[in-house]
């Protein structure tokens, strides 16, 4: 029976620029990232524990939408705990993505700006950013890279696979 579907998750991804996986050189050692964002990945930065969804709001409704670093950083000081339930849901977050390997990773004593320069790789390799992830229902507009067309006329505009493509692939190896 030749069953047809609307929708087929085991067909290949778009997104999967990295079939064996994302390599990341660090301290000298390559570690692999899952070639996709896994869901559970963000379970930690969005826990009700942590309370960053709910810090966000606070703060977009503070500043009337037009929050800057000063309401970011009274709201943060409301919460003198956040900080190091924030830095633990980076450190669980990336327990999830590199599993086997986050002991060897942990061992190279990541620093802050580590954390902040992977983390930003990631999202540019993953097409992920979290401010998308909370916009409004309402909002109609996609200009992300990774939108489909909306005619078949209009087909040329969209690239033959979507998320982040370095300029240099070498360049995952710079810092030698």
């Amino acid at each position: 029976m030749d069953t047809s579907f609307v929708i087929d998750l085991d067909a290949e991804r778009r997104e999967v620029l990295y079939p064996d996986g994302i390599p990341v050189k660090f301290g000298g050692e390559q570690f692999i990232f899952p070639a996709e964002l896994p869901a559970e990945a963000l379970d930690p930065i969005l826990s009700d524990e942590l309370g960053l969804v709910e810090l966000l709001g606070e703060v977009i409704e503070s500043a009337d939408g037009d929050a800057g670093v000063a309401e970011v950083v009274t709201a943060l000081f409301r919460r003198p705990t956040l900080p190091r339930k924030f830095l633990a849901a980076i450190r669980q977050t990336y327990a999830i993505l590199l599993v086997e390997q986050h002991e060897g990773f942990l061992e190279k004593r990541p620093s802050i700006g580590d954390y902040v320069r992977l983390t930003t790789g990631l999202i540019k390799v993953y097409g992920v950013e979290l401010g998308k992830l909370f916009r409004s229902a309402d909002s109609s507009a996609n200009d992300s890279q990774t939108s489909s067309p909306t005619s078949p006329a209009s087909t040329e505009s969209t690239p033959d696979v979507s998320g982040f493509v370095p300029d240099n692939p070498d360049s995952l190896d710079s810092g030698d």
